[in-house]
């Protein structure tokens, strides 16, 4: 039977975003469910005007989600009673990580009439660079926590036998806050790739 050792190596990159993702949403609770429809509509009309208005393209503004739920609150007699139609509709837009640019999408979208709740994240429009350097500090990884294994266990590596990798490994840490209006952090901290490799070796 062959001896061989197998180990895993990961590797940690960085890279400065060059683009922020604006998540937000537009929540209200109204009587009818038809009016829930079309508030939410309205509002993601004012939304797209906003936008335009302070130089955005507004298709560039996408619905991530929406929902119309039914609400409810206590009664007198501690029975729930029919309070409204809660709607909710998710948007998103990227546009340019500095500071500028942010903050006037920001001033925009908190402009309209009803302003939606928004988060936002920096990331890194290609990431191919920063994921391929991370790959191979987790060949050298591998390398080096195999060399220590046989050392301690005083043999010495051969030839690799064989190499484990699924491209899907690789995972990014976007960086994300909430803001102000007008706050708005126009250095982003690096975004953090991450990623694994399994080789195994011959020992000899």
């Amino acid at each position: 039977m062959d001896k061989t050792i197998t180990v895993t190596g990961s590797g940690t990159a960085y890279a400065t975003p060059d683009a922020a993702v604006v998540n937000g949403e537009i929540i209200g609770t109204v009587a009818d469910y038809s009016e829930a429809v079309r508030s939410s509509a309205e509002a993601l009309t004012s939304i797209r005007k906003s936008i335009g208005e302070a130089g955005f393209d507004m298709d560039d503004l996408k619905t991530t989600n929406f929902s119309v739920d039914t609400v409810y609150k206590n009664g007198s007699a501690g029975t729930a009673e029919f309070a409204g139609y809660r709607y909710m509709h998710g948007i998103s837009i990227t546009t340019d990580a500095d500071g500028e640019s942010l903050g006037r999408l920001l001033q925009a979208l908190t402009s309209c009439s009803q302003a939606p709740e928004f988060r936002v994240s920096y990331i890194v429009r290609d990431p191919s660079e920063p994921m391929r350097e991370a790959r191979q500090a987790a060949v050298k990884d591998a390398k080096h926590r195999a060399r220590e294994l046989a050392l301690a266990a005083d043999v010495k590596l051969g030839g690799i036998v064989s190499i484990s990798y699924a491209s899907n490994n690789c995972s990014v840490s976007p960086r994300a806050r909430m803001f102000s209006a007008m706050a708005v952090d126009a250095v982003p901290k690096d975004a953090e790739f991450h990623d694994s490799v399994t080789i195994q070796w011959e020992i000899i």
